[in-house]
C-alpha cells in the first residue's frame, strides 16, 4: 500500500512540474520563446535542434534581390487656412501633399520586402483608399522603399564580410582540430556572429513594422469614441520563419516560431495535467520522457561539452536532475498508476480492459 501511494505521490509531483511550466508560459506568452532553447544547443546533438531554429545564420534573410519598384515621393506640405462653421478663428492645417510615381530599381532582401509589399497591396486593394488617403499610403510605402534600400546599400559591405567569417567559421568547426580551446574559440565565435548577424535585420524588421502602424493610422476608422480602430492586415511573418506549404494555422497563423512556443507551452500543460489527473498516464509519461530526453540533448551533462553547466545550476556527471526525472517518468510509464487515484480507473473498468484482450496487450494471467 506505501508503495501504491509513494508512486501516486511521484506521479502527482512530476504532474505538477510539468503542468506548472506549461501554464506559466501561457501567462507570459510575450517573454517566452523555445528558440533560445534551441539556439543555444550544446553537443553533439546541437545541429539538430539549431536546423530547427529558423534561418538562425541569418543567411537566408540577407540574399539580395533587384526588383524594378514603383514607389512615390511627396513635395513639401503647405499650410492652408480653413475656418470651421461656428468659429470665429479660422485653424491652420496641413493637407497631405501630392505624391510623383518613381520607378527604380532597387537591391532589397526579398525575406523582408515580399511580405511588406503583401501587406501594403492588400490594403490598397482590399480597403481601395482614395484622396488624401491613397496619397498618404503611397507616401508611407515611398518611404518603406527608401528606407530599405538604403539599409542594404549602407550595409553591403558589412554584411560580405560577416558572409566570409561565417564561412570561415564553418570550415574550422569542421576541420580536425577540436580540443578544448577550439570548442571555447568556437563557441564564442558562434555568439559573436550571431550577435552581429542581429544587427543587420534590426532597421529591416522596423521598417515593416513602422509600414504596418503606418497603415493602420491612416486607414483605421474613429470610434464613436474618438480612438483610431485598427483595420485587418497580413500578419507579418518574416519568409524565413513561416510554415511550410503556406500553411496558416490557429493560434499561431504562419510563424514556424510561433508553433514551436505553441507546441511546447501547450505539451507541457496537457502531459502535467493528464498526470495530475491520473487520464492517459502511459501515453503523458511517455510524452513527458521525450521531451525530457530532448532537453537533455541539448544540454547534455557531459565532461567535454562546452561550455559547461554553471557552478550555481549545480555539479553533474551525465546524471542530472533532467536525468533522475526522466528515468522516474519512464518508470511511471511501466506501471499502473494512472488507475490508483486516477481518471483511469474509470476507463480502464469501462472499456478500456475489453480493448487491451482484444489487442493482446492484457491477459487475466497478468492481472496488474
Amino acid at each position: 500500500m506505501l508503495s501504491v501511494i509513494a508512486l501516486v505521490a511521484l506521479r502527482l509531483c512530476i504532474g505538477w512540474h510539468f503542468f506548472y511550466e506549461g501554464c506559466w508560459k501561457i501567462d507570459n506568452a510575450d517573454k517566452f520563446s523555445a528558440l533560445p532553447f534551441l539556439t543555444m544547443a550544446k553537443g553533439p546533438f546541437a545541429p539538430i535542434f539549431y536546423a530547427m531554429s529558423p534561418d538562425l545564420d541569418g543567411v537566408g534573410r540577407l540574399k539580395t534581390e533587384s526588383r524594378e519598384v514603383t514607389f512615390y515621393t511627396s513635395g513639401k506640405p503647405t499650410i492652408d487656412v480653413k475656418k470651421e462653421e461656428g468659429k470665429d478663428v479660422p485653424e491652420l492645417f496641413a493637407p497631405v501633399p501630392e505624391v510623383t510615381e518613381v520607378k527604380e530599381t532597387v537591391t532589397v532582401y526579398p525575406a523582408y520586402f515580399n511580405e511588406a509589399q503583401k501587406i501594403y497591396d492588400y490594403a490598397i486593394n482590399t480597403y481601395r483608399p482614395e484622396g488624401d488617403q491613397l496619397r498618404a499610403l503611397q507616401i508611407a510605402w515611398g518611404t518603406y522603399v527608401a528606407d530599405v534600400r538604403d539599409d542594404v546599400k549602407d550595409n553591403a559591405s558589412n554584411v560580405a564580410a560577416y558572409l566570409a567569417a561565417l564561412e570561415r567559421f564553418q570550415a574550422a568547426k569542421n576541420g580536425p582540430n577540436n580540443g578544448p580551446e577550439q570548442k571555447k574559440r568556437q563557441w564564442g565565435d558562434m555568439m559573436k556572429l550571431r550577435s552581429e548577424a542581429k544587427g543587420f535585420f534590426t532597421v529591416q524588421e522596423d521598417a515593416v513594422n513602422t509600414l504596418v502602424a503606418q497603415i493602420q493610422t491612416i486607414l483605421g476608422p474613429v470610434s464613436e469614441t474618438g480612438a483610431k480602430e485598427t483595420v485587418k492586415l497580413p500578419q507579418f511573418v518574416v519568409e524565413t520563419d513561416q510554415l511550410p506549404f503556406g500553411l496558416n494555422l490557429p493560434f499561431v497563423g504562419r510563424s514556424w516560431t510561433k508553433f514551436l512556443d505553441f507546441s511546447v507551452t501547450w505539451a507541457l500543460t496537457l502531459i502535467g495535467l493528464c498526470l495530475i489527473l491520473g487520464f492517459c498516464t502511459r501515453l503523458a509519461a511517455i510524452g513527458g520522457g521525450c521531451f525530457l530526453i530532448a532537453v537533455l540533448m541539448t544540454q547534455p551533462p557531459w565532461p567535454t561539452i562546452f561550455p559547461a553547466v554553471h557552478p550555481e545550476v549545480g555539479h553533474a556527471l551525465i546524471v542530472d536532475k533532467n536525468f533522475v526525472e526522466m528515468v522516474a517518468i519512464f518508470m511511471l510509464a511501466t506501471l499502473p498508476v494512472g488507475r490508483w487515484g486516477g481518471l483511469d480507473y474509470f476507463v480502464w473498468n469501462c472499456g478500456g480492459k475489453q480493448l487491451a484482450k482484444i489487442f493482446g496487450f492484457y491477459s487475466e494471467e497478468n492481472e496488474d
